[in-house]
């Protein structure tokens, strides 16, 4: 007995409306075997699958992907785009003469079956198995284990139907502290709020919390508002994170995660963030070009009367009949846009390296709706702790080392040094 993997795939169309995407239709027209290196074709599946999921065709039905990704390689590759599951099953057929895994992935489902027959040779064996165990690694989070037995399909798809309303535990953090890294016009802050709101975090953005702590009576307020005449120096990376790690262990932070827009700033900053004693475990880079980033700010306008938002490039009517009441806003002028923007991107590499394989990059020029799958898809996945941000360990001191103990005997010979010395006469 054998599955029809489409037949199954339609199943779920009709009864859900997933939408079946096969490897023939994340193809390109134009790739053959002679022009296509092997070891791209698993990016060319993922590109093409995420221009299919741009087009917005897909976000109200869902999508079952069959025969793809066959390999670890390529199930990685999507996910380092964001294309992640929402429920991974391995349907396991067996029977008296063969015992056939057959590994699937409904998801936005994934399907992929690599028959094996009694007359196959060893070595396609092997391979098999091992594109199995790469399947199973890469997405073993979202696992669920289900043996077809005599079920038909659609007895077998009914029983995914109703496992698909139970959730898996990813493997990610149940408490979020997220940090968000990208210069002013990436996004970073709207795709903020839409997160405090989607998982009921807490938004700490630096930049605000900084003016407030500039106000209050407080030495680190006195330290910061002596810097607001000497535009050439700013806060030193030791004040900066006090302020974070001040703000962020506030009693209300206890139960609730908190995501983190405009800071860090340097990977001197990155670096004293993961020392704190409640540091990120997500850390997400939005990328978008310069030109995106100068062009989002300096055509943004704000109304002095209402304090509407607008962007003058839009078409929308209420731009052109309150143009005359639009303003800029004092740190969207050109000059300092460019300066902000360029010392962003001297940083980021730093930072970026620093981060290593723990950071997820994502792609902020893309519309509102792909932006934010893509980052709850990052939000899923369980990332390996970088070696390089292990937070340095606190240096052991030696006892002889010491040069003063409390408990010691006081010197009085140091006051010979503070005290005038006493008269002594002189008797004959």
């Amino acid at each position: 007995m054998f599955i029809d993997k489409m037949a199954l795939a339609e199943f779920f169309q009709k009864e859900i409306g997933l939408y079946p995407i096969t490897l023939k239709d994340l193809r390109e027209k134009k790739i053959t075997k002679k022009n296509v290196c092997l070891c791209n074709e698993s990016e060319s599946l993922a590109m093409n699958m995420r221009k299919l999921l741009k087009t917005g065709a897909l976000h109200y039905s869902g999508w079952i992907l069959v025969d793809v990704p066959r390999t670890k390689k390529e199930a990685r590759a999507f996910q380092r785009l964001g294309i992640i599951p929402t429920h991974v099953f391995q349907i396991i057929m067996s029977n008296d003469s063969v015992k056939k895994e057959i590994t699937e992935t409904i998801s936005n489902y994934y399907f992929c079956n690599n028959d094996i027959h009694n007359n196959i040779n060893n070595v396609e064996m092997q391979k098999y198995k091992k594109n199995l165990r790469g399947l199973r690694e890469a997405y073993a989070n979202y696992l669920i284990e289900i043996e077809i037995g005599i079920r038909s399909i659609e007895e077998l798809g009914k029983d995914c139907i109703a496992l698909t309303k139970i959730k898996k535990h990813s493997g990610a953090p149940s408490l979020f502290r997220i940090v968000l890294i990208g210069s002013r016009g990436s996004g970073c802050r709207t795709l903020a709020k839409y997160l405090m709101k989607r998982f009921d975090l807490v938004h700490v953005d630096f930049n605000y919390i900084l003016k407030q702590v500039r106000l209050q009576e407080t030495p680190i307020g006195e330290v910061l508002r002596s810097f607001e005449h000497r535009w050439e120096e700013k806060p030193k990376p030791e004040i900066r994170i006090k302020i974070i790690d001040n703000y962020i262990n506030k009693p209300e932070f206890a139960n609730k995660g908190w995501v983190l827009t405009s800071y860090p700033i340097t990977v001197e900053d990155f670096e004293l963030l993961d020392m704190i004693d409640t540091p990120p475990n997500k850390v997400i880079f939005v990328e978008v070009s310069a030109e995106i980033r100068k062009e989002r700010l300096l055509n943004r306008r704000y109304n002095v009367i209402t304090g509407s938002r607008h962007n003058i490039t839009s078409n929308d009517n209420n731009n052109k009949n309150c143009v005359c009441g639009l303003s800029i806003y004092p740190n969207d002028y050109i000059n300092v846009v460019t300066e902000e923007i360029s010392q962003y991107d001297d940083n980021v590499k730093e930072m970026l390296k620093y981060a290593g394989e723990s950071a997820f990059i994502i792609d902020g020029s893309a519309d509102e709706r792909s932006v934010r799958e893509s980052v709850e898809g990052c939000l899923m996945q369980s990332k390996i702790y970088s070696e390089s941000r292990k937070p340095k360990q606190t240096a052991v001191i030696d006892p002889y080392d010491v040069e003063y103990d409390p408990e010691d005997e006081p010197d009085i010979s140091i006051f010979d040094r503070i005290m005038p010395s006493e008269f002594k006469y002189t008797f004959i």
